[in-house]
């Protein structure tokens, strides 16, 4: 029997003036565990917290952690080549559409 394991995450976003920004209390990780994401490069953090679009990058890598036993050196490129991954398939999209 296989077992499964599900986690769910919520947090309020506040506006911000161009994002919606996330504070960093709100994710309930260390913020050791978060400063270190960032000076790898995975996330970006400013005084208001992340951009709630770098949320995903966040929960993406601990997922990359625990389940493939990755570094955050190798989850930041994991991440990197899976969003250029993205950004080739919207664009086979695009040219094949017209």
């Amino acid at each position: 029997m296989k077992k499964y394991q599900v986690e769910v995450f919520c947090f309020d976003v506040t506006v911000g003036e161009d994002y919606d920004w996330v504070k960093l209390q709100q994710l309930d990780i260390p913020a050791e565990l978060v400063q270190k994401m960032a000076e790898v490069g995975i996330i970006e953090i400013c005084e208001k917290g992340i951009r709630s679009d770098q949320v995903q990058r966040i929960y993406k890598t601990l997922r990359l952690r625990r389940t493939l036993g990755v570094n955050l050196a190798g989850a930041g490129i994991i991440l990197e080549l899976l969003d250029e991954l993205e950004k080739l398939r919207e664009e086979i999209k695009r040219l094949k559409k017209g």
